[in-house]
């Protein structure tokens, strides 16, 4: 089975976001997520990591990009790419946002999402 992805906003501080992972039945790639500072949330049933948009990044490149078997909740694409470019801190910081989605996206094979993508 696939995981999906989103990525939503997180109302702590004005650049924080949140990225969650629904469907994980791969043991391996749990262990992986886990040692990367993901933590399980009961309330949500889905692995969850928050942080500042750097951090972030590093989980999309990591792990949408560098696992197999992940793709984003289709029904919440617009969302996911609206929150990593709204939550940006800086243009460059933006940009940088805007090339991972469009990696995450090829890798995933939702290119439709990169309509929403803007630059």
């Amino acid at each position: 089975m696939i995981a999906r992805v989103r990525i939503r906003p997180e109302v702590l501080t004005e650049h924080r976001l949140r990225i969650e992972m629904y469907g994980l039945e791969d043991e391996d790639i749990e262990n992986t997520i886990r040692m990367k500072g993901w933590a399980w949330v009961r309330a949500r049933q889905c692995w969850a990591y928050a942080g500042e948009p750097d951090f972030i990044y590093r989980q999309i490149r990591e792990v949408v990009i560098g696992l197999p078997d992940i793709v984003f909740i289709d029904e919440d694409l617009r969302e996911s790419v609206e929150t990593v470019l709204a939550k940006a801190r800086s243009d460059e910081e933006r940009e940088e946002g805007r090339e991972l989605l469009r990696q995450a996206l090829e890798k995933t094979g939702q290119p439709e999402g990169k309509a929403f993508i803007t630059g």
